[in-house]
């Protein structure tokens, strides 16, 4: 199966593309500080309500409708993406990533409320890469390394990076089983080529593919 990398444009025709806003949100802090270090948050209120704003002149906030959004100001972070209910629904039926969470929110738009969602995504990045097969690499050197568990690669990048200042790079990752939409251990997020082009199809805006400079390999 093929992979692309995905990402949100921050920019559109040369204007900027604005974030998500939760500042009108009834208690966002109690709610978006569990969000933003990686807990998942169960049955919560609907959270009511988002606006647009960005680093522009104000009368531009609003400029653009689209599918996908990155956060700002008050919002859940954690590279959490903030995406229209048509693009949810498609998601839905795809394989995503193990552990993720949707939360309902309505986003304030040209003075109207809009169904937006939280799609705090990936929890457990690595839980679907098999180690022992994937190959990395340490920058501007050749030397091929391989792992027995996500702890074992976690260990190794962070001391050499400290030590040594230079990042593990992935050549190939294996994932053990098939999905559609996740992230490797270059912090990119991927797509499969089907969830492209079914993005494609119906026209999911607010986003930018490119080609991988690694390989991924599913076993099953």
């Amino acid at each position: 199966m093929r992979y692309f990398r995905i990402k949100i444009r921050p920019f559109f025709e040369g204007r900027i593309v604005s974030d998500a806003n939760g500042e009108f949100v009834a208690d966002a802090d109690l709610y978006f500080t569990k969000i933003r270090y990686g807990e998942i948050v169960e049955n919560t209120p609907i959270f009511d309500y988002f606006h647009l704003q960005s680093f522009d002149k104000k009368e531009f906030w609003e400029w653009k409708l689209q599918d996908v959004y990155r956060g700002g100001w008050e919002y859940p972070g954690n590279r959490n993406w903030y995406i229209s209910d048509r693009f949810k629904l498609l998601l839905e039926r795809y394989i995503i990533a193990s552990q993720y969470h949707f939360y309902e929110t309505r986003l304030l738009y040209k003075y109207k409320k809009l169904k937006y969602w939280i799609f705090q995504f990936p929890v457990t990045p690595y839980k679907n890469i098999d180690f022992s097969k994937s190959e990395f690499i340490l920058e501007q050197e050749n030397k091929v390394y391989n792992f027995s568990s996500e702890e074992e690669y976690t260990s190794c990048y962070r001391k050499t990076y400290k030590e040594v200042k230079k990042k593990m790079k992935c050549v190939k990752i294996y994932l053990k089983d098939i999905c559609d939409i996740t992230k490797s251990t270059n912090n990119d997020i991927i797509v499969s080529e089907r969830l492209k082009i079914a993005m494609e199809k119906i026209n999911i805006e607010g986003f930018e593919f490119s080609e991988l400079d690694y390989e991924i390999i599913v076993e099953k």
